[in-house]
């Protein structure tokens, strides 16, 4: 755990053990004691899924629609069916002029012979030191509503074009 999280938790347990000490002083009815604790004890929950999500883990969001692609692992599926496999990569958004617009994410998407292939084949390439760009090949639908195996596209990334000398 790094130290901000560490003390966002500290924090949310000072404000806790602060809470039930005022209510055990208090003159409200019990009830609205238990309530009180029992809403402050529900929002440690929201806060650890929440730091679940800031703490690397892969998103099963789609991924935006051009990448550039930097790091992938393909867990396949277990034979006797208890783990369905997945992919993951690891990204960063590009806009329309190819330059990365925010730092790299890492995104699970579902397992599929097809995309196990294709991101073998891109790990390669990596390795051999090429840059490799990616590409949704269907966007989502209107409503943003995330496709079950959405399938990308992975290729090199074409070298920049020479600026002309002048002379």
């Amino acid at each position: 755990m790094t130290g901000a999280v560490v003390g966002l938790v500290a924090s949310y347990a000072v404000l806790a053990t602060l809470l039930l000490s005022l209510n055990l002083r208090s003159a409200w009815r019990w009830p609205v004691k238990a309530g009180a604790i029992a809403i402050t004890t529900g929002f440690f929950a929201v806060v650890f899924l929440t730091l679940q999500a800031m703490l690397g883990w892969p998103t099963a969001a789609l991924p935006p629609s051009q990448f550039q692609l930097y790091a992938a692992l393909i867990d396949e599926p277990d034979r006797k069916g208890r783990d369905p496999g997945a992919i993951y990569l690891w990204l960063a958004p590009r806009n329309a002029d190819g330059v990365v617009t925010e730092p790299p994410r890492a995104y699970a998407l579902p397992y599929s012979r097809t995309l196990h292939e294709a991101t073998a084949a891109a790990q390669a390439d990596l390795q051999a030191g090429k840059r490799i760009d990616g590409a949704m090949a269907r966007p989502p639908d209107s409503n943003g509503v995330a496709m079950p195996a959405a399938p990308i596209q992975l290729f090199e990334r074409p070298p920049p074009p020479l600026v002309p000398k002048t002379g």
